[in-house]
């Protein structure tokens, strides 16, 4: 198969493509919609756990924060030359849909198994953070319900996914559009009224008196969480591919960081000094009650609730594409999207903690896909530019080259190192719904500190 025909045997994937579908792509979005749907993408269940990932880094926390946040950037920026350079070397690349977007840069930097691997991790990446917000739903309906529905989270959690069913098995978010708006818009709300509601509580209360560092392995755990809350790079491509002028996508990548840092620096500072070194994962759980609360919880519950279905819905598709599941509905798609949730509801069921997951796919899966491969696809497409002078070059300067290695290897160091500390305080089963019973967030925060 030539790299000229890679395109056209492989399934679509990213939210823009299915939420605004072929006939918007035409048009082409706009660089502001563009910078949207990157604070969108990227902003969502993982602001909720920054003041928790603060308080297990210290103070120290922001820093990392405003250092994911330079090197999201940066990778983001690096992904979306990647795209122009393919664009200049293969002009079918300039008109229409392209599928697989990341996949196909890691096909022409690497090949066949580059491009697998980028459809691993993107599935492996998206079947986590589905399960993620599969949980903070049911966590969010079990805080609305608790006072007349007398239902544990664990309980809640198969009851959530079998109300999602249906609508799981439509054929993507272009059949249900307006999810894509909901969910944005919810989440900017509710981090805006988390935000005054922390300022609040600090007002009344004071600051917390205990900012202790609870050693370094906490402190490595809170690297991952915190590359959760700035992963989502992964759909970037297809935002790019949808815009009417993609070379102007790079800029809508710093704006849109820019943006996330307004929004995640805030919460991280005002809920780490209101709640201190006993954050819990959900900075929700740590508000109490009254009418702001329930308008947070209620718009998290819809963000959760909705972006769901974008999140997985790529997986789907790509699932769908290797097993020839027909593109019209059929019992094959409805088998294969149940059989999926019910290992999403297994998953949740397993670890009913989502900081749990949190931790673990930040730090591995969303590490590769948002800091390390944009990095070493890019520098290795500049450096092919000797095999055809026919191509256009581009410099790539050595000081480049080094910043790089240095953003790669602390991503990769700093992201297992959270990994290996996950894993080695994880006790699973202890907290798994089908032997414990219970869902609380605490359990999991007890074995932690155990």
């Amino acid at each position: 198969m030539s790299k000229t025909d890679y395109n056209l045997n492989v399934g679509l994937e990213g939210p823009i493509s299915n939420v605004l579908g072929h006939g918007h792509s035409l048009k082409g979005i706009s660089f502001w919609t563009a910078t949207v749907f990157v604070v969108g993408e990227v902003a969502g269940g993982g602001i909720l756990s920054l003041a928790h990932a603060t308080a297990q880094a210290g103070w120290s926390g922001l820093g990392i924060i405003v250092y994911c946040a330079i090197l999201a950037a940066i990778a983001g920026i690096a992904l979306a030359k990647c795209w122009l350079i393919l664009e200049e070397r293969y002009p079918e690349y300039r008109h229409g849909l392209t599928r697989k977007p990341f996949s196909t840069i890691g096909y022409h930097a690497f090949g066949n198994w580059a491009s697998a691997f980028v459809s691993l991790l993107i599935n492996i990446t998206r079947i986590g953070a589905g399960t993620v917000f599969l949980l903070l739903t049911s966590n969010m309906i079990h805080t609305l319900t608790k006072q007349a529905i007398h239902l544990s989270n664990c309980e809640w959690i198969p009851i959530v996914a079998v109300v999602m069913l249906l609508p799981m098995w439509l054929r993507s978010p272009a059949d249900f559009w307006p999810v894509a708006y909901s969910a944005m818009i919810s989440s900017v709300v509710g981090t805006v009224l988390l935000i005054i509601n922390c300022a609040l509580e600090i007002s009344k209360h004071g600051m917390a008196k205990d900012f202790h560092v609870d050693g370094l392995e906490t402190w490595a755990s809170a690297f991952g969480t915190i590359l959760f809350a700035f992963g989502g790079a992964s759909a970037f491509p297809n935002f790019q591919n949808d815009m009417k002028e993609k070379d102007k996508f790079p800029r809508a990548v710093i704006l849109g960081y820019i943006a996330l840092l307004c929004l995640y620096l805030p919460i991280a500072v005002l809920g780490y000094a209101a709640m201190g070194f006993n954050a819990s994962e959900s900075i929700i759980d740590d508000l109490g009650t009254g009418a702001i609360i329930t308008i947070v919880e209620i718009c998290f519950f819809i963000h959760c609730g909705t972006v769901i279905f974008i999140v997985i819905n790529p997986t789907f598709l790509d699932l769908e594409e290797l097993f020839n599941v027909p593109k019209p509905f059929s019992w094959k798609r409805a088998l294969l999207r149940t059989a999926i949730l019910i290992l999403m509801t297994f998953i949740g069921e397993t670890f009913p903690s989502f900081g749990q997951i949190l931790d673990l796919i930040g730090s591995t899966t969303v590490a590769l896909l948002s800091f390390v491969l944009p990095l070493v696809f890019y520098v290795k497409l500049v450096w092919d530019q000797e095999k055809n002078l026919d191509w256009p070059q581009r410099k790539l300067p050595a000081y480049v080259v080094f910043l790089f290695v240095l953003l790669v290897i602390t991503a990769i160091v700093g992201g297992f190192s959270s990994a290996f500390s996950t894993l080695k305080h994880w006790t699973p089963l202890d907290a798994a719904c089908y032997i414990s019973g219970s869902g609380s967030a605490s359990s999991y925060n007890e074995t932690l500190h155990k």
